[in-house]
């Protein structure tokens, strides 16, 4: 029996783990660890970039979707309309593609760039820089941009401010100017003054209506990638026979609410002006994106020549550069419901 306990007793010590064995296990199985996590969180990483790359592919497809720019090039001077097939007559895609320029005329200062974008910490590229005095990009102001009242829209787009300053445009399809003159159809753009704390306000411009939302409780100073969505819906005709809609801006997939309309409630903004067809005849008013689009008469009179008073068309200038960062940009001809826009953000978002 004695002999029998001994074999037993070293059986069993045989069938067990030693201290030292069960540390080279945890070192090794730690190792392991730090090998993989960082290969899963890369995995994991690639996985968020090629969902945002399939959906925005797949919105390419919507026969609404007239302008998509998922700003994946990397090169050259032009943005790519990946667009199918819009629902629009004799569409073409290239014929809405995005011409880099510079204001003065000389060589496009518009870069790529490979760190600072929206998915550069995943490896992946690219953005454009503004650089805020100078640079935009260009869009003709053909019929399947050219909206009138009567037609629903949604513009949106991701974007990073290098600054919020005082009319800071990320696009705009409009002659600012008064309203005998000028015209409007869509806008967006920064006005800090007019926000609580004295940031984190947006206008809006839509054909007759400037409105104004005073906080966004988002600091755009602060908050790097944003996504930025504006949307019209025509609701119908008021007593005197005229269009109506409804203007919605949307913060990270958030509608503001309720916006004040600086033409009568708030005087630290100009009213809109009044509306007219940005296409045809003398007056041809461009899809702009990085700047807002003003009639030389009144933001530069000291260039203004005139003997061309009547040629609005001559009078297009660009002024109230963005400073920042674009990594998306579309543009429907139909209003987006308030979950495929959460879609839009949650889809692109880091």
């Amino acid at each position: 029996m004695k002999t029998n306990d001994k074999i037993t007793r070293r059986r069993l010590v045989r069938s067990g783990f030693s201290f030292i064995e069960v540390t080279m296990v945890v070192l090794l199985l730690g190792i392991l660890m730090a090998i993989m996590l960082p290969v899963l969180s890369r995995a994991k990483d690639r996985a968020k970039f090629i969902k945002w790359y399939a959906f925005n592919r797949q919105c390419a497809n919507d026969p609404a979707c007239i302008v998509n720019f998922n700003i994946q090039e990397g090169e050259g001077t032009t943005l790519n309309n990946i667009c199918a097939g819009a629902d629009v007559e004799n569409f073409k895609a290239n014929e809405y593609n995005g011409t880099f320029m510079n204001s003065n005329g000389g060589k496009s200062n518009l870069k790529w760039i490979k760190s600072g974008g929206r998915w550069s910490k995943y490896g992946y590229k690219y953005a454009l820089q503004f650089n805020g005095a100078d640079t935009y990009v260009l869009i003709p102001g053909t019929q399947g941009l050219d909206f009138t009242p009567y037609d629903d829209f949604t513009i949106l787009v991701w974007a990073k401010f290098d600054k919020l300053g005082l009319g800071d445009c990320p696009f705009s399809k409009s002659l600012w100017g008064t309203e005998a003159d000028a015209a409007c159809q869509y806008d967006i753009y920064s006005n800090p003054y007019a926000g609580s704390f004295g940031q984190g306000s947006f206008d809006a411009d839509v054909f007759t209506t400037c409105g104004t939302w005073t906080n966004t409780h988002v600091d755009f100073n602060k908050a790097g990638w944003v996504h930025l969505t504006l949307r019209y819906l025509h609701t119908g005709l008021d007593a005197s026979g005229d269009p109506t809609g409804q203007i919605t801006v949307f913060i990270n997939g958030v509608a503001l609410g309720a916006f004040m309309n600086t033409t009568s409630e708030n005087p630290d903004t100009a009213s809109a002006t009044g509306w007219k067809a940005c296409t045809g005849g003398v007056l041809n008013v461009p899809l702009v994106l990085g700047a807002a689009g003003c009639y030389r008469k009144y933001w530069s009179p000291g260039t203004y020549d005139k003997n061309k008073a009547g040629v609005l068309s001559n009078e297009l200038i660009l002024k109230f550069f963005f400073k920042g960062r674009i990594d998306e940009f579309l543009l429907y001809k139909r209003a987006l419901t308030d979950r495929e826009i959460y879609n839009h953000f949650d889809s692109g978002r880091e």
